[in-house]
Parts: C-alpha cells; structure tokens; sequence
C-alpha cells in the first residue's frame, strides 16, 4: 500500500504542473489577443516618388524631370540638391512642387555646371523631409 500512496503524489504534482502550464498558455493567449485589440494601430502614410523620364532644355540647359506620386499621400516637394560622384554640386535649393496621387508633375532642376555625358544624382527632398534620389546623364 505505500508504494501505491507515493504513485499517486507524483501523479498529483505531475496532474498540477500540467494544468498550469495549459492555464498560463490559454491566459497568454488571451493577453495577447486582448492587447493587441487595445492598441491603436498607426496611420500608414507612405511617400513614394519615381521618375518616368527626363529631357533637357536646349535653352537653358536644364534638366525636367517627370516625377510620378506612387505612394498613398500628395507629396509637396520643398527643394533638391545636385550631386555628382558622391560630391554635392549644388542646393539645397528651393522649389515648391505639389504632386498628387497617381498624377505626374514636371520638376525643373536648374544647374550652370551640367557636363555632357556625366552622370548626376538629383535628390528630392518632400515637406516630410523623405529624400528621393533619380539619376540623370547630362546630354
């Protein structure tokens, strides 16, 4: 009869430790699922700018770029800067440019410096200060 006595405390303990863990699990289950309900979720504004072409004036030799919004929101654009090998050549320079969603708006980016062949990096920079990066090759 002892051997049958200590059999079952251990099966008792065990019967314990396994209600436990399957109430903390139900519990942290709920914790989650109720917390993550609670908290409010944070507006997804999304900026995003790509260039569908560019042309040079003949003129004035400046270069147009033809940014199209794909983003979610109407990005203002506030200036830009021109840079060329790592180096920047010029700006930060002021422009106000709105562009809508799914609209494309003419950029007109102003330089006396251009050199035929170079490549250029022009950065965008919006009224949320995000920066866009296009690359030209002056004609």
């Amino acid at each position: 009869m002892k051997g049958k006595k200590g059999i079952s405390t251990i099966l008792a303990a065990l019967l314990l430790v396994v209600i436990v863990v399957v109430a903390s699990v139900i519990v942290y289950a709920w914790a989650t699922g109720l917390f993550g309900g609670l908290m409010p979720s944070s507006p997804s504004v999304k900026e995003g700018l790509s260039m569908d072409s560019y042309t040079w004036g003949n003129a004035t030799g400046d270069v147009t770029l033809f940014i199209r919004n794909v983003g979610t929101v109407d990005v203002t654009l506030e200036s830009y800067y021109i840079e060329e090998a790592g180096q920047t050549l010029g700006g930060p320079t002021d422009i106000t440019v709105n562009i809508g969603v799914n609209t494309v708006e003419p950029v007109d980016i102003a330089y006396v410096g251009w050199q035929s062949g170079h490549s250029y990096s022009i950065k965008l920079i919006t009224s949320r200060g995000t920066q866009f990066a296009f690359t030209v090759i002056a004609a």
